[in-house]
């Protein structure tokens, strides 16, 4: 009886540890994805990175957002104009589900050209 309980814990644990991977390798792409969009929809010719950085917590966390709930709430988006390029960053962090375990590191950055003025002239 012993091993029996001490097999389903391991086995549980085990669960509970590979399920938590793939949940983080999952808010770590839906991050990827309100980073590279929120680039996007700053570099239009009329974005702004006010906008740039309002797209993205819509993508991660807005309705219908990839990563509503308490595991993204550690992320914080930065959007800037380096040069002829929208750059949009998020960096924080994810926690495991249980304790005893450091926090998985997020830093991505996305980057799109801004859509020059077509037409424009002297």
């Amino acid at each position: 009886m012993i091993q029996w309980v001490g097999m389903v814990v391991i086995a549980m644990s085990l669960l509970i540890l590979v399920s938590n991977a793939v949940a983080i390798q999952y808010a770590s792409g839906a991050v990827r994805t309100a980073v590279d969009e929120a680039a996007r929809t700053g570099a239009r010719l009329d974005g702004t990175p006010a906008e740039c950085q309002s797209h993205a917590e819509d993508v991660l966390r807005g309705r219908g957002g990839l990563l509503r709930g308490t595991m993204g709430d550690s992320i914080v988006f930065r959007c800037a104009v380096t040069g002829p390029v929208m750059v949009a960053s998020a960096t924080g962090e994810f926690e495991w589900w249980f304790g005893g375990l450091p926090p998985i590191e997020v830093d991505i950055v996305g980057r799109s050209v801004i859509e020059p003025v077509v037409g424009a002239g002297p």
